[in-house]
């Protein structure tokens, strides 16, 4: 679940959502508020949505924001590392460390803001667990078959670059 920062971050509605999934199973993290390109704000706001996101039931995802370096997160309270912040900072090196070092640790990795080809590719080869875009929730009967054909794509070329190292 997300928490619709990106668009403006409504609290209310949030803990609506949330109180509306309880008790759900198959959610595979939520991701906690944060300050779209913002890491000290989002840093900031952590730890008060972390633990109710926790109390409730569900995994709390940190959103990496521009700024964000490994020695900046609590990596012992997130269950899931969500690549967020501005395009420039998506595909540059911090979330490069951020996802490897997450993945070290056996953190499932999701990437906001993917709705192409090169995007999905990128997202597999950094290592990423799970991605979303606008066009999947808009047109999802034309564009979810697209990405996951895309997805086993980038997935086979990884494998196969992999092969020939």
């Amino acid at each position: 679940m997300d928490n619709g920062a990106y668009a403006g971050f409504d609290a209310q509605a949030f803990v609506r959502m949330l109180e509306r999934f309880y008790g759900r199973r198959g959610c595979r993290f939520v991701a906690a508020p944060d300050a779209v390109a913002d890491a000290h704000r989002t840093l900031q706001q952590w730890p008060f949505w972390s633990r109710l996101i926790r109390g409730v039931g569900f995994v709390p995802a940190l959103v990496g924001q521009d700024g964000m370096t490994v020695e900046d997160i609590p990596w012992r309270e997130i269950g899931t590392l969500f690549i967020g912040g501005t395009t420039e900072w998506k595909l540059g090196r911090q979330a490069m460390a951020l996802t490897a070092y997450a993945k070290a640790r056996g953190l499932w990795v999701h990437m906001g803001r993917v709705n192409s080809l090169k995007r999905i590719a990128y997202a597999v080869q950094l290592g990423c667990d799970s991605f979303d875009g606008s066009s999947f929730s808009k047109w999802p009967d034309r564009w979810i078959p697209k990405g996951i054909e895309w997805s086993n794509d980038a997935q086979q070329a990884q494998l196969q670059q992999t092969r020939l190292l």
